[in-house]
């Protein structure tokens, strides 16, 4: 069914004469009549009593005209629906981030969410790897992920990150080889299933660093390391980036070498840049927040 015939119905019936309806509808007198005439066709009967004037819906246009009310308005509604969703004002976000992106990804999704407030968006916590296999599942829309990413799929960095080590708020360090002292620590550790990528991090530097730490105790998220941290369980290897989970309550220390460093971004699959994944991607690449990681701690 023509939306544009069925409006021209309407608006002639709410005229009451073809020229005003015309001039309403920006169109010609008998570009108006030819629609009318082209729905009448359509419906196999007449809409108006074009003898009278005004004119008059025919027992027919008085039975249809509520119907075809009510469906300009619906593709109205539909209309306006699918351009704020290729604008991106609306629709829906799959949005992951893990262990890495733990305290960044909140910060751009909730700048996100107060620029575009349509917009539903969820919010899981996966592995990078995890990510990146349901982005290309298209089961994740928008991945913040450990790098680096394969070429598959787009991405952009977002900021450095390096291993720490987390100790209770009052434990006190000798000036000299403070490495040395950690060996004689207990150590708490997340366990490697619940961040495969820290795990591997943590391997390369221990490995590198001749460095094997006495874990007495595994937990299955960050926070609970840092908690039992705090409340002089042991020590822990973490991303600096955690510091801010747990303020006040441990002091971090940065640890040597580049193995103890990685890089944090964004990734999606190139093809599906539309709609409110565009808009999400443009506040990511425009986003200015200073790369804090280890900014202020001191070096073990």
């Amino acid at each position: 069914m023509d939306i544009e015939r069925l409006r021209a119905f309407i608006t002639v019936a709410d005229h009451g004469h073809f020229g005003r309806a015309a001039e309403h509808l920006h169109i010609s007198q008998p570009g108006l009549t030819k629609r009318i005439r082209a729905l009448e066709h359509t419906l196999g009967g007449t809409l108006f009593d074009r003898d009278r004037q005004p004119i008059f819906a025919t027992q027919l246009g008085r039975h249809l005209l509520p119907v075809a009310q009510r469906l300009v308005r619906d593709a109205d509604a539909f209309l306006l629906e699918a351009r704020r969703t290729a604008a991106g004002e609306t629709g829906t976000l799959a949005i992951g981030f893990g262990l890495s992106t733990i305290t960044l990804a909140p910060r751009i999704i909730s700048r996100f969410r107060s620029l575009v407030p349509d917009v539903g968006v969820t919010m899981n916590d996966f592995s990078s790897r995890e990510m990146i296999d349901r982005i290309r599942r298209d089961d994740l829309d928008l991945g913040f992920v450990r790098f680096p990413v394969s070429n598959d799929l787009a991405s952009f960095s977002l900021a450095t990150d390096r291993l720490a080590i987390a100790v209770p708020a009052g434990l006190e360090f000798a000036d000299e080889d403070r490495l040395r002292q950690l060996r004689e620590l207990k150590f708490v550790a997340l366990r490697d299933e619940r961040g495969p990528g820290l795990a591997r991090q943590i391997r390369e530097w221990c490995h590198a660093q001749n460095f094997r730490p006495g874990v007495v105790q595994q937990a299955d998220d960050i926070q609970t390391v840092l908690a039992l941290v705090a409340a002089g369980m042991g020590c822990a290897i973490v991303p600096a980036s955690s510091a801010t989970l747990l303020p006040g309550r441990l002091k971090l220390f940065l640890l040597p070498g580049d193995e103890a460093v990685w890089h944090v971004g964004a990734v999606w699959k190139a093809t599906c840049n539309t709609g409110a994944l565009a808009r999400a991607i443009k506040l990511i690449q425009d986003w200015s927040e200073p790369d804090a990681a280890g900014a202020e701690i001191p070096i073990v």
